[in-house]
């Protein structure tokens, strides 16, 4: 889901779309990740691929980016946040992903089952991993049984103060200000 916020902030619950708009946010070419790829002649090996780079486009953009993500955030949605959080002053605003990205190669079973694992492995640009880990989000807040039970979301809430420098706490929390 896209929010505008004026002409202060873009905030964006991260989805498939996402690359492509990034690219309006940057101002230069912009690194933001980089793949391992399985070598069929050499089971277990694996190479280093070129690093995925984000080139500028136009109208850019220039306000505050928030991408908000939790733990059923993955894949695409990790993969995406990568790219917007690569945009100068962006903001991850959650819990931590699902660590769930990169593609997804079948491997058959006896009867007729099959499995389901990444056959490629997904870093930011410095070989550090998403997978298993998650993307972690720059600004931590869960939701509350509190909220929850008010019909609030404060996830949101918090990017959105965030986006218009506005300070945010937490219910009966000492939470980010």
């Amino acid at each position: 889901m896209w929010i505008r916020s004026g002409c202060s902030g873009w905030i964006d619950r991260s989805g498939p779309r996402g690359r492509e708009r990034t690219q309006q946010d940057h101002r230069e070419p912009t690194e933001f990740a980089r793949f391992t790829r399985g070598d069929a002649a050499n089971p277990g090996a694996f190479a280093w691929g070129p690093v995925v780079s984000l080139r500028p486009a136009e109208p850019h953009y220039a306000g505050r980016v928030v991408i908000l993500v939790d733990e059923v955030s993955l894949s695409q949605a990790e993969y995406t946040t990568m790219a917007f959080r690569s945009a100068p002053g962006a903001t991850v605003v959650g819990s931590t992903t699902a660590g769930a990205d990169g593609n997804v190669s079948p491997v058959p079973l006896p009867g007729g089952l099959r499995a389901m694992i990444s056959g490629i492995g997904v870093f930011y640009p410095d070989r550090a991993p998403t997978q298993r880990i998650g993307i972690v989000p720059d600004l931590v807040v869960e939701p509350t049984l509190e909220g929850m039970r008010e019909g609030r979301d404060e996830v949101l809430e918090a990017a959105v103060s965030h986006a218009l420098g506005r300070p945010w706490r937490l219910s009966g929390a000492a939470g980010p200000g």
